[in-house]
């Protein structure tokens, strides 16, 4: 029986169809795994050539450059900003991360900083958002990298603001883990220990364990009150199963020896950022102080807040909100999307008024509890000389 051309065109039409039906079907359910191959450097990490290391002795290392002030410190590490592909770390000249930088991160996530102090933002090379999805040995090798441009910076951060009054350090999704590194390898020091206000580590799992180990002179802030303590959550809405899994197992952080170790069984701490307080208390909608989508937004201006956005509270060491009222407040649609950074504050306003209060609760220790006694900066060695006797005696 022949087939007539019109039959042969439809099936051929149907079949096509078909096909890309099963194409799309196919993206759509393996697009996690189509993300990651496309990001992948696929060059060793002991091979590869890192981008060049910025030098902070120059001013154009800083985005947002340190200063000497007698007042408030702030040193803000930024959060991923290179997806991958090339690299395992981020290219300091790359247009791409740098415009994602001015645009998104720090309107969103610098920006509730600025009218406590005097911000200072390093640029660094950042390792790119695959090395945080893999747990290989180069991806442990970037982060390292990361980490060490940022200690570098931390250090000028220092010797350039030349300071005695009080730190904060913040830091987003990865510029929270460089945040820990920092508390762990420069915080035993007495003199800045005293100093820190508070460490906001945002969207960044850390396990209750380490305020037994490499974290044991702080706590996460009990307190509105509170001072030298961690302000720390990851925020997530119910049926966010997928994503909560990977923040509470597959998060690496550092161990006190320059080692990451996965987060996989390990309680997680939770500060609610609307109580400012690591409890399981229930903040109703009316406590939010406001949210902000301050993308595009120059740095210097005050973006227009959303209050009332979400109720919150900490369960098993995850921070559980609603969804927002606001569409601007969703999290984009879009290949590999649920892996970036949120374009968003949620928690913008909470966290400004939050910093002005830790920064005024520090102070108030100062008044009340003195201040450690600077170290002698030059010393006289004392040598033991014998007892003569008396003559005649």
């Amino acid at each position: 029986m022949s087939i007539t051309r019109h039959t042969f065109i439809r099936f051929s039409l149907f079949g096509g169809l078909a096909f890309l039906f099963l194409v799309t079907t196919f993206a759509i359910l393996s697009r996690d795994n189509l993300f990651r191959f496309l990001n992948d450097p696929r060059i060793p990490f002991q091979t590869y050539m890192p981008p060049s290391a910025p030098d902070y002795s120059q001013s154009s290392a800083w985005a947002l450059a340190p200063a000497q002030t007698d007042g408030v410190s702030i040193f803000v590490v930024s959060p991923t900003t290179y997806w991958g592909g090339k690299d395992w770390n981020t290219p300091l000249d790359a247009p791409g991360p740098q415009k994602y930088l001015w645009n998104e991160a720090i309107p969103n996530w610098a920006g509730p900083f600025q009218g406590a102090g005097q911000v200072s933002i390093p640029y660094y090379r950042s390792a790119s958002l695959f090395s945080f999805l893999t747990v290989r040995n180069d991806a442990r090798g970037a982060r390292k990298l990361a980490f060490d441009d940022v200690l570098k910076a931390f250090d000028a951060f220092i010797a350039q603001t030349n300071g005695k009054g009080p730190i904060i350090l913040a830091g987003a999704e990865q510029g929270g883990l460089h945040v820990l590194g920092l508390l762990q390898k420069r915080f035993d020091d007495p003199y800045l220990r005293e100093r820190l206000a508070a460490a906001y580590v945002l969207d960044f799992a850390v396990p209750l364990d380490l305020f037994d180990g490499p974290l044991k002179e702080f706590s996460p802030c009990a307190s509105a009150a509170s001072s030298r303590c961690l302000i720390t959550y990851g925020a997530f809405r119910e049926g966010q199963t997928r994503e909560i899994k990977r923040f509470a197992e597959r998060t690496m952080v550092w161990d006190g020896q320059g080692k990451l170790k996965q987060t996989k069984g390990r309680a997680l701490t939770c500060v609610n950022p609307v109580l400012g307080a690591a409890n399981n208390e229930f903040a109703p909608q009316h406590l939010h102080n406001g949210a902000v989508a301050a993308s595009g937004l120059e740095w210097g201006f005050a973006p227009a807040p959303f209050p009332e956005q979400t109720s919150t509270r900490c369960v098993d060491g995850i921070l559980r909100v609603d969804r927002p009222k606001s569409r601007a407040l969703r999290k984009k649609l879009g290949f590999g999307q649920r892996f970036k950074p949120e374009p968003f504050n949620l928690f913008y306003v909470d966290i400004s008024r939050d910093v002005k209060t830790r920064i005024d609760n520090l102070n108030s220790r100062f008044e009340i509890e003195g201040r450690l006694a600077p170290p002698f900066e030059n010393s006289m060695e004392i040598i033991d000389a014998p007892i003569r006797g008396v003559p005649g005696g």
